[in-house]
């Protein structure tokens, strides 16, 4: 999917969501304003996304463009037909924005969950339900970061090994 296209979906996902937050959260804004807040929050939203993703995407280089990059990533098992210098560098990428998760996602999510709890308690129950999506990312995100650098220090170890071998092949000839 282009980087624009997905930019758009989010864009207009997250103004879809943001419109109907604002029934619960600020219920005596008219219709119209609610309109065009969601439609802007929505664009800056997209906008915003859709440039970091593209970034990533360039930064990533072409191997993550492959259909079966996350699925590889998931699984810890590179293709056999794997070009080394591009995956290298996918998963060299992949590995440096995963890291930092291990300590900033307890960093963010507890006290976005402390808020959202501090919010429903004093007086705004819809807030319950940001605290549950809150606990549910953190531990989702606690869950996979681990896996997610095993999996690729397992796939960078076995590039090496394979690099190796077609050295010492060629070496032999």
């Amino acid at each position: 999917m282009p980087t624009w296209t997905a930019g758009l979906v989010m864009a207009v996902a997250f103004a879809v969501a943001w419109f109907g937050t604002t029934f619960l959260t600020i219920p005596e804004t008219s219709l119209g304003a609610r309109a065009l807040t969601s439609a802007f929050v929505g664009a800056l939203y997209g906008v915003g996304m859709g440039s970091w993703f593209g970034r990533n995407r360039r930064r990533y280089g072409a191997a993550a463009r492959r259909p079966g990059f996350a699925r590889a990533v998931r699984r810890g098992v590179l293709p056999p037909d794997a070009d080394v210098d591009e995956w290298r560098r996918a998963l060299t990428h992949h590995r440096r924005q995963y890291r930092p998760l291990r300590w900033a996602a307890p960093l963010f999510y507890l006290p976005m969950t402390a808020l959202a709890v501090w919010l429903a308690v004093t007086g705004q129950p819809a807030f319950w339900v940001g605290a549950v999506f809150s606990v549910g990312v953190g531990v989702a995100t606690a869950v996979t970061t681990p896996r997610v650098l095993r999996n690729t220090e397992v796939m960078l170890a076995e590039l090496d090994r394979r690099e190796h071998e077609v050295a010492g092949a060629s070496g032999r000839g």
